[in-house]
């Protein structure tokens, strides 16, 4: 009797749950997943109305489906751009669909579709694309992982050996900033520059070398880091000898116009095991590089991010400048929206320096200095930290 109450209890769930997926309800089977139900429309009648009306509704079940995601974002800086790029592969996040029905009304396809929408690839997606369209003008990137194996000299004489340019780790991060439209700066020829002269500063963990190596290469940042890969010890799996390889991975972030280091991690320590005695160093960098890109990318965004939405520290330099000069602009410079802060280093040589906390971009600063009460400042270098021009008395 028990028994048979327990497989009606079963039975009625799972007519519950299928009837909740006919009638259109959102059941998440798949984790981070959603199904959705959307139409789509396009003009015409032919094979090409219905593929473009079923696209159409494609992209109607992600926004739907990510919609409260998409609320939560609106008011972020460049909202548009960042939602026209995403949208760009709306249909790369439905993982299943199939379609309903397909009718036509007055030479107008309709479309309706099931679709099974991966909210949380679409996130991922979201941050790691936000960046490029938002406060930072695409950054531009080098990265320089240096591997070192135990084992190898400590020498300093011997320390250009671990300088690959083509190191395991170094190729996965790149291969995946690329796939996420990263502009990696080093895969161009540069006369200034080369990659080993970054990889070399990298070694001696130099930041303000680096970020001065990256410059020349005319990148906005460098991802600088040491992977760490060794023989751990031997251990018996089902009578099985099998060796034990180990591996660790750091990274920083460096400001390239200004050395500021934006971020600095140290990840998890990694594992392979392997019956072979030789080789495992490899496959446990090549683990590093698959496991951390995506955090590796995720440390560099969450950094601009707070650059973007929080405040940046912008260095302002202005030739012209004297300390009555900088008394008359201080009180309308403080008023420009998003300006947070205003810290005057030093006046030397007729240029002022001053560090300023801002929101927004740096064109979008240059362009309030320009329109300042006062005073006339024409602006004449911008980079992604730095702003450089002259100020004199307004001819007003």
């Amino acid at each position: 009797m028990k028994y048979r109450r327990m497989r009606l209890a079963v039975l009625l769930i799972a007519l519950t749950l299928a009837a909740a997926g006919a009638s259109g309800q959102n059941i998440d089977t798949h984790g981070e997943t959603r199904w959705i139900d959307a139409i789509g429309r396009a003009a015409g009648t032919d094979e090409n109305a219905r593929d473009e009306a079923r696209d159409q509704a494609l992209r109607t079940a992600v926004e739907e489906a990510c919609g409260v995601f998409l609320t939560s974002q609106s008011k972020a800086v460049d909202y548009k751009a960042v939602y026209d790029k995403v949208f760009a592969n709306a249909v790369g996040y439905v993982r299943e669909h199939k379609v309903v029905s397909t009718d036509v009304e007055g030479g107008v396809t309709v479309v309706k579709v099931r679709a099974l929408v991966s909210t949380q690839a679409f996130e991922k997606d979201w941050a790691s694309i936000a960046h490029t369209v938002n406060q930072e003008n695409n950054p531009r990137v080098v990265v320089a992982i240096i591997e070192e194996i135990d084992g190898d000299s400590d020498d300093d004489d011997n320390d250009e050996d671990k300088v690959k340019e083509d190191g395991i780790v170094q190729t996965k991060i790149e291969e995946f900033f690329l796939s996420k439209g990263i502009m990696l700066m080093d895969r161009k020829t540069s006369r200034k520059v080369t990659k080993r002269d970054v990889l070399l500063a990298a070694l001696k963990d130099d930041a303000g070398e680096l970020a001065s190596l990256g410059a020349r290469f005319d990148a906005d940042v460098v991802v600088s880091g040491r992977a760490k890969a060794g023989y751990a010890k031997t251990i018996t799996i089902g009578g099985q000898t099998v060796h034990k390889y180990s591996g660790s991975l750091t990274i920083r972030v460096v400001q390239t116009d200004s050395g500021r280091i934006l971020a600095a991690k140290s990840f998890d320590p990694i594992s392979v095991n392997t019956v072979q005695l030789n080789g495992g160093e490899d496959r446990v960098l090549a683990k590093l590089g698959k496991t951390y890109s995506e955090e590796v990318l995720a440390a560099m965004v969450e950094a601009w991010r707070k650059r973007a939405n929080v405040s940046r520290t912008v260095q302002v330099s202005l030739s012209g400048m004297d300390f009555g000069m900088w008394t008359t602009m201080k009180e309308e410079f403080g008023k420009v929206r998003g300006v947070q802060a205003l810290r005057l280093r030093e006046i030397s040589e007729s240029t002022g320096h001053i560090d300023v906390e801002y929101k927004y971009s740096n064109e979008s600063l240059a362009e309030r200095l320009t329109k300042l009460k006062g005073v006339d400042i024409k602006i004449t270098e911008l980079t992604a930290n730095r702003l450089k021009g002259s100020i004199s008395a307004s001819g007003d």
